[in-house]
């Protein structure tokens, strides 16, 4: 059975850095009554993993990028997660709540591998590095329970556990003969989901809603 932690916390001095997404303002048309869609939907709210067992590991990459090209702070203190799911929400939150229970109700604790360094991105655009995350039916599992709860379509589901992204091609260059100090490989049990929340169209870091644990 799923059990929840009720403790709610304001990350105040770190920041979760999830996938960019376009929180562009749709504008209301003649009726100046109208209310825009991003007014009616206060809440922009984020499933993820947050490992504690790597975290050290994520960090200590952190600093060795921040060594050789400097990191805005945001990203230097982001806490490492892997996205799950994201979604936009006018409703209350204990209906947002009880419908995350039941998503994740029968889901058992399970083993995360994490697959080495790698990149996103191209000579010509920013990079993203990351530690990749091996496939698992779990993983993929969770998305699937999550998304036909909460009906939103999003991208292409491609969990990871970013260490900084929008490094500039000339930023990367200085990277690239360090690379061979860029290697990971292991793994961390997953035995709980973290509930995420934050205003739309504010700069404010996540707060923690629930830590929602998983079985086993």
């Amino acid at each position: 059975m799923v059990s929840e932690n009720r403790t709610v916390h304001c990350f105040r001095n770190y920041t979760f850095e999830p996938e960019r997404i376009n929180n562009g303002v749709m504008k209301t048309g003649k009726n100046k009554n109208q209310v825009s869609l991003f007014e009616a939907i206060s809440y922009e709210y984020l499933f993820v993993i947050s490992p504690k067992e790597v975290e050290a590991d994520v960090r200590m990459f952190k600093e060795k990028l921040h060594e050789l090209i400097g990191l805005p702070s945001q990203v230097l203190n982001s806490i490492p997660h892997i996205s799950l799911y994201h979604f936009y929400s006018a409703g209350d939150l204990d209906t947002i709540l009880k419908k995350s229970l039941q998503a994740l109700s029968g889901f058992r604790a399970f083993k995360v591998r994490l697959d080495g360094i790698k990149t996103f991105g191209s000579e010509q655009y920013d990079r993203t590095m990351y530690i990749d995350v091996e496939k698992s039916d779990e993983l993929e599992n969770l998305h699937s329970a999550l998304q036909m709860t909460f009906l939103r379509k999003g991208e292409k589901f491609h969990p990871h556990l970013t260490i900084a992204r929008g490094i500039k091609p000339d930023k990367y260059a200085l990277i690239v003969p360090n690379l061979p100090d860029f290697e990971f490989f292991g793994g961390f049990d997953c035995q709980q989901i973290t509930l995420l929340r934050k205003r739309l169209g504010e700069e404010m870091p996540y707060e923690r809603v629930r830590i929602i644990n998983l079985e086993g």
